[in-house]
């Protein structure tokens, strides 16, 4: 393995030490074997630094593909460092002094800077140092205020344990009384020769929104109430309190041990926003920004908090940030009868918090022992380790992706994401799209454009659609510019807890399913994050007015890629959930009745057609987004797994969904409100025939695809025109329909690389596809808004790539010669007992699969509710 460059930079103006850094580094096959041992060391001074690595992917060959890489580092206000990660030839014993003992008390860990104790079956944890101990305990009260118990699944439990981090979890339920109010999940890590722990919390509501009408608004019976959730560390003879509420600014001493700041919005102009109702319609923010109170007395106050608490005793000092402290409102900070307060839900909030079915909240907070200024200030603004583009480029780490592309008007375009007035950070502040439900979600701006002038715009919320957390991950690693990496990161946790439908309680095509965007041009009101409202009698889908997670919005590749660049298992878990939901959602549950359902509304009519003497195509899926998402996340489970099931389930849904020989007048593709999409479907052809390049399984498959792709392309060609030159054919004839244009320039540059008897012919039709796409929205006043930004991002790469390359792009992509000489007969056509025997098999496998237990699960989730 040669050795990969990685560049820190601090930007802040704050000394960091010992600052956590975790990163994802892309590797060529058969550089790194899965158990050889990597090295870092410092350009500079030449002296090694601890790490710890992990593989988080493989190449078939079983060589490292990503590598979780993990690290403590220390930088100067301003500082530069290059570090480089080379391969160790001489395995040796790593110099950590992290270690931990196990008895019936719990786990007993010591950092080799101090030392920690983990009650066994309890969120609570000790730190002791110089013979005093400071027990900290994760609370919840009920929305009465009563302090829940705890009951935990198991004791603690090692996740990780390496030469610089020991990461340990427990899970468990709150109880109120004999209730189980929600789930909980508390992740402790903590570092080698270092006082400071990091602190994650998640609260979980697993139980089903009951949704009556396929509407998703506040109130719902699902939904579990709680008045705080805190992490309280118990400290004796409180001495001295310091707080710095923002950086920069100076510490301000309470003259009493009773004293918190608590933030109550986001500080911004929009605080009051209607983003911020209850059930009721009611706003819930009183007052703008954050007050520091002592007692009844209001100290001071501020917009934006980001503070540094300072507790000391006569003999020792905890300190703790809580990060993201204003965007996750509503937060607090502060001290009372003797313990440390980290308030994640704190009770000074104007009323109690709801917490949706299937709805959850990941927090995390750091302490520190001891007295050092600044120990925590990393902790508010981390530093972001960044590679060379190369490095991604060459390891194959990003399809189409070329590390010294030139820069053109599609980089320009998408540039103003940052940059723009209407950038994605400025976009926050207009509907004030923060608090602990709404932060890292995009605005989503566009369905404000047939507002009148001076209406305030609608509250609507994007949930990821066409994948912006892909697109942003992809220009973090071209650019290196940590913004792109802060909006990924940030989306990225707003997916996981609040966009994804935590419950296995409702119907199977919906458990651990993503809702949709807020409905089109029309405000969420109290249905938060979950599309449809009671108080919308109308949907931008004619004739629907309810519904709730569906195929047709599934996007996992920018959670597979935060995993792969960050190393966080919870995008990795994420990206599997969603693949199984969405294989229920296409395939039906593992039960009698639900195969049933679907042969009735699948089979039957099929079966119907038939013997009225239609001769239908024998396909089976859709060519659509919907199944093309479903496509490309089967291919997303496989590229994380390699489990062979995934790829020849992805196999089998493109066999089931298109034919080298379809007959394109029976497609109907000019159709543009019904048919665009079929653009969707042909990018994950793609992706898969690039994917089995990659692995290098060049068969029947692959030629298949391969054929697919080259009716289709020609097609596009030949025939396809702008959207927007027929305006009559939609129903929102907007400059989203341009936009949607550069999927076709983009097939079509890639057919230049898949295609070399049509190199030429396809690279100069792609590059007229981009120009009028790039001409018309560099002049459209709709070019920075969230849709049409976030279709540039997902679709960006090919042009740059063929440009930046000196061999044939068919040489380069290893395409065998004989690849298009394939043939595969006519598209077949279903017959009665074609059908039939379909239908047969699908109620065979249902009747397989009967349980009593089942089936009335099936029923009892689908008659709540109604």
């Amino acid at each position: 393995m040669e050795a990969i460059s990685i560049r820190l930079r601090e930007e802040q103006g704050i000394r960091r030490e010992g600052e956590a850094f975790q990163l994802g580094i892309p590797l060529k096959q058969g550089d790194l074997s899965p158990d050889a041992e990597v090295i870092l060391v410092d350009t500079a001074s030449c002296e090694e630094i601890i790490c710890q690595s992990s593989p988080t992917a493989s190449w078939p060959d079983g060589s490292v593909r990503w590598l979780k890489l993990q690290f403590l580092g220390d930088l100067e206000p301003g500082a530069e460092q290059t570090l480089e990660l080379r391969s160790r030839e001489t395995p040796t014993s790593p110099a950590s002094l992290l270690t931990y003992t196990r008895d019936h008390k719990g786990l007993a860990i010591d950092t080799g800077a101090t030392r920690f104790s983990l009650t066994a079956n309890s969120p609570t944890w000790v730190h002791t140092e110089n013979s005093i101990s400071t027990s900290h305990r994760l609370t919840l009260t009920s929305k009465e205020g009563r302090r829940c118990q705890t009951v935990t699944d198991a004791d603690w439990e090692i996740v990780e344990h390496g030469s610089v981090s020991l990461t340990c979890q427990q899970t468990g339920w709150f109880l109120d009384g004999d209730i189980r109010l929600a789930r909980f999940h508390c992740r402790l890590t903590f570092y080698h020769n270092s006082k400071t722990i990091e602190v994650q919390t998640c609260l979980h509501n697993p139980k089903r929104a009951l949704h009556p009408g396929g509407l998703w608004d506040l109130g719902d019976p699902g939904s579990v109430h709680f008045k705080s959730m805190d992490i309280r560390a118990e400290l004796s003879d409180i001495q001295q309190v310091r707080i710095i509420p923002e950086p920069g600014m100076p510490a301000v001493e309470l003259d009493s041990k009773h004293g918190t700041l608590y933030q109550d919005s986001s500080g911004g102009e929009h605080w009051d926003s209607l983003n911020h109702v209850n059930a009721k319609g009611e706003v819930t923010t009183r007052f703008r920004g954050y007050r520091l109170r002592i007692g009844d007395h209001i100290q001071m106050s501020g917009n934006r908090a980001n503070p540094v608490i300072n507790v000391a005793t006569p003999l020792t000092t905890v300190q703790a940030t809580l990060p993201h402290f204003w965007q996750n409102f509503p937060s607090s900070i502060g001290v009372q009868d003797n313990g440390l307060i980290v308030g994640l839900f704190p009770g000074e909030a104007a009323e109690v918090y709801e917490l949706q079915g299937g709805e959850r909240k990941t927090q995390t907070a750091y302490f520190h022992y001891g007295d050092a200024p600044g120990a925590l200030a990393w902790t508010l603004s981390p530093a972001v380790p960044v590679l060379d583009a190369q490095q991604y480029e060459e390891s194959q780490a990003f399809q189409w992706f070329a590390a010294n592309g030139a820069r053109g008007p599609l980089e320009e375009l998408i540039q103003l994401g940052l940059d723009g007035p209407g950038n994605f950070f400025a976009k926050r502040e207009v509907i004030d799209e923060y608090g602990w439900r709404n932060f890292g979600d995009i605005f989503a701006d566009h369905e404000t454009l047939y507002q009148a002038e001076g209406e305030s715009p609608y509250i609507s919320h994007y949930n990821n659609q066409y994948d912006a957390i892909y697109g942003f991950a992809r220009q973090f690693a071209l650019t290196g510019d940590k913004r792109w990496h802060e909006l990924m990161d940030d989306l990225a946790a707003h997916v996981r807890d609040i966009d994804i439908y935590h419950t296995d309680e409702d119907r199977s095509e919906y458990n651990h399913g993503l809702f949709w965007h807020t409905d089109h041009y029309l405000p969420a009101h109290t249905a938060t994050h979950r599309t449809f409202s009671r108080y919308s009698n109308t949907s931008s889908t004619p004739g629907q007015t309810g519904g709730g997670p569906a195929e047709q919005h599934c996007y996992t590749t920018g959670l597979l890629y935060h995993y792969f660049l960050t190393g966080c298992e919870a995008s990795r878990q994420a990206v599997l959930d969603l693949a199984n939901w969405i294989v229920v959602q296409r395939e039906g549950d593992h039960s009698f009745l639900g195969q049933l359902e679907l042969a009735t509304r699948r089979e039957l009519p099929k079966l119907k057609a038939t013997l009225r003497g239609q001769r239908p195509p024998d396909r089976y899926y859709a060519l659509n987004r919907g199944t093309g998402n479903y496509l490309n996340t089967l291919l997303d489970a496989y590229w994380l797994t390699l489990d062979q099931e995934w790829l020849g389930q992805a196999e089998s849904v493109i066999q089931s969904t298109i034919h080298p020989a379809d007959d394109l007048d029976e497609r109907n593709l000019s159709d543009t409100e019904t048919s665009w999409s079929y653009l969707v479907f042909l990018a994950s052809l793609v992706r898969y025939l690039t994917i089995k390049l990659a692995i290098g399984q060049c068969d029947d498959q692959l030629r298949y695809v391969h054929a697919c792709l080259r009716l289709y392309l020609d097609w596009i060609h030949t025939n396809e025109k702008p959207f927007l030159d027929e305006p009559a054919k939609l129903e929102f004839p907007n400059d989203t329909w341009v936009a949607q244009d550069v999927r076709k320039a983009a097939l079509l540059l890639q057919g230049a690389a898949l295609f070399p008897n049509r190199t030429e012919e396809f690279k100069q039709s792609g590059k007229q596809w981009l120009d009028y796409v790039t001409c018309h929205l560099l002049k459209s006043r709709e070019r920075e808004m969230a849709r049409i930004q976030v279709i540039l991002l997902q679709n960006a790469g090919p042009h740059a790539y063929l440009e930046g390359q000196a061999r044939s792009e068919y040489e380069l992509l290893g395409i065998p010669a004989d690849l298009t000489d394939s043939h595969f007969g006519k598209q077949p056509r279903l017959s009665p007992f074609r059908s039939a025997l379909i239908l047969f098999r699908r109620l065979a496998f249902g009747l397989r699969k009967f349980s009593f237990l089942k089936e009335k699960a099936w029923l009892t989730a689908r008659l709540e509710g109604r």
